[in-house]
């Protein structure tokens, strides 16, 4: 029997994990030394829960689905994710691992090098709730698949074909680097797959290539829709059929730069489901993240959608590090 469940603006899929933001630190001390440092927040992340709070921010209703251990840090990111309104109904929860947690001492300029467990991650499966979720979505986000072990070859593609059934649209953000492997199974599943949104490193990895452009138009050839490439700083590239776009980035004081990814991911997909042509989308996209960057966080913070909105028109375009 197929559960019944609400219906979602999004449902986001994937990889669900507890940051650790430290800021500012300058260095580790050697021994049992210490350093005190002016804050410490906790924050829901990963490509999945990340991505999942931002939209909520962004006004829209969102499910969760993922795995996270049975552990106190699984009791308090789920409790962050429904503070936002975010239905977890669908995350799975096991014994048999942590739930997933980053530790990120933040430099002062917003470089976060990265102290990680992968948990609970590796381990979900799909099961009727989650297909009965992503069927009745409007949009469904796999967040990290290249993240969670067996999950990113048939549960992937299962999940992408149930929303294709469904008409649901579909995005698939990239969590790490690609081995040969791991891209080999991502772009198996391009001819599913409306839009792809990651980094230029990531992109350029999944074909061995060092220009991103070059790179999005062979995803595309993969059977992709469209592709938005984050560029850092530099905004972004949307590449589709109808050509190319560069969506420069925003001028802002930057603090933390963790889940600037998602931020751009979950601006980009409010924009689609607002109706706005993918260029449009991807500005707000670049304006979330912005927002993101400019605190101590995975998320834009107390920002709300008229916040994010008013970036999106009053910051400044940041002055381009290339041609695009």
């Amino acid at each position: 029997m197929v559960p019944n469940v609400a219906t979602v603006d999004v449902v986001c899929l994937g990889v669900l994990i507890l940051d650790v933001h430290a800021f500012p630190v300058t260095e580790i001390p050697e021994g049992q030394g210490g350093q005190r440092i002016e804050q410490i927040r906790l924050s829901a992340a990963g490509a999945a829960a990340g991505t999942a709070v931002d939209l909520s921010i962004l006004g829209c209703s969102v499910a969760t689905l993922g795995a996270i251990g049975t552990d106190e840090i699984g009791d308090f990111l789920l409790s962050l994710l429904a503070k936002r309104g975010i239905d977890t109904s669908g995350v799975r929860r096991t014994s048999d691992a942590q739930t997933s947690a980053t530790v990120l001492p933040i430099r002062p300029n917003g470089d976060r090098p990265t102290f990680h467990v992968v948990g609970a991650n590796a381990r979900y499966r799909l099961d009727d709730t989650a297909l009965a979720l992503i069927g009745a979505a409007r949009h469904l986000h796999l967040g990290g698949p290249d993240s969670m072990g067996l999950f990113i070859g048939d549960g992937a593609r299962q999940a992408l074909e149930c929303a294709a059934e469904a008409g649901v649209k579909t995005s698939l953000d990239i969590l790490g680097g690609t081995p040969s492997r791991v891209a080999g199974e991502l772009r198996a599943l391009f001819p599913f797959l409306d839009w792809l949104t990651p980094n230029e490193e990531q992109l350029c990895d999944l074909y061995a290539l060092d220009d991103p452009l070059v790179a999005a138009y062979r995803a595309i050839d993969d059977g992709v829709g469209g592709v938005v490439v984050s560029l850092g700083a530099d905004g972004c590239l949307v590449v589709d059929g109808a050509g190319v776009t560069h969506v420069p980035g925003r001028r802002i004081e930057v603090i933390d730069t963790t889940g600037c990814g998602d931020a751009l991911s979950a601006g980009f997909i409010a924009g689609l489901l607002d109706g706005e042509p993918p260029s449009a989308a991807a500005e707000l996209g670049v304006a979330t993240a912005s927002i993101v960057t400019g605190v101590l966080s995975s998320d834009p913070g107390v920002a709300d959608r008229v916040t994010i909105d008013n970036a999106r028109w009053t910051l400044a375009p940041a002055t381009p590090t290339r041609r695009y």
